[in-house]
């Protein structure tokens, strides 16, 4: 009976320490996993804005893919980014989608990892329309898959004037020209009326009207004057 305890007591030991044993690599394993874990930073689409030399209150917003992944932009319209201009007192005085019409599409952009996306935004027109003082700039994504893509920007705006913006300027004015084919995304080589080869810059809602417009036709095209560029607003075939 004696050996038979002694026997079953050594059993009882070995087992508690392989039980020990068992207990203290598992903690080593959860640890393990729990560093590797804090090693791992999720990308996300980051937005930018920064401003574009060509003209005053110019500038341009990114968005960069800072994924692993392929990241797919749905838009509903023409519009891929809309911007306000708010006071110092926090109120938005300008809207820029309040004051134009979006041609209706679905359209789809893919951002490979690494990939930026650049948009021309004018703040000049929204501008035209305040008084002189500080305001702040706000631009965002329009894309149905935006996660609060938005960045802002402080305006010190001096008021209209004749090397800015006027009341004139702004006027839309109409033409008929001869369309030679895209310089750009954002602008057009035209034949104009005086026989002249012409580059025009492009509104964002006037830009699918070009996507698949063949060269040496002839179009109307409506178009306010900024910054001493004639920029088309809406064009049709003559």
């Amino acid at each position: 009976m004696k050996k038979l305890w002694k026997m079953m007591m050594t059993a009882g030991v070995v087992l508690l320490l392989a039980a020990c044993g068992t207990t203290g690599e598992s903690d080593d394993s959860k640890t393990g996993s729990n560093n590797e874990n804090k090693g791992i930073v999720a990308g996300a689409v980051a937005p930018s804005l920064i401003k574009n030399e060509a003209g005053a209150h110019q500038y341009v917003f990114q968005l960069k893919n800072d994924t692993e992944k392929d990241v797919t932009l749905t838009m509903n319209s023409a519009q891929f980014f809309d911007y306000q201009l708010i006071d110092e007192n926090g109120d938005v005085l300008y809207k820029d989608s309040e004051n134009k019409m979006y041609t209706q599409m679905l359209q789809e952009s893919v951002l490979k990892p690494g990939e930026t996306l650049e948009m021309d935004v004018d703040a000049s027109e929204g501008l035209a329309s305040l008084e002189n003082g500080t305001y702040t700039l706000e631009v965002w994504s329009t894309a149905e898959e935006a996660e609060d893509w938005k960045v802002s920007e402080e305006i010190i705006w001096e008021g209209a004037t004749a090397t800015t913006l006027s009341d004139a300027k702004l006027k839309v004015e109409e033409e008929v020209v001869t369309y030679n084919g895209r310089q750009d995304l954002n602008s057009i080589e035209v034949v104009n009326e005086q026989n002249e080869i012409e580059a025009m810059r492009l509104a964002e809602v006037a830009r699918p009207f070009f996507d698949d417009l063949e060269s040496k036709v002839k179009i109307r095209v409506f178009y306010v004057i900024i910054d001493g560029q004639k920029v088309i607003q809406s064009a049709e075939l003559e």
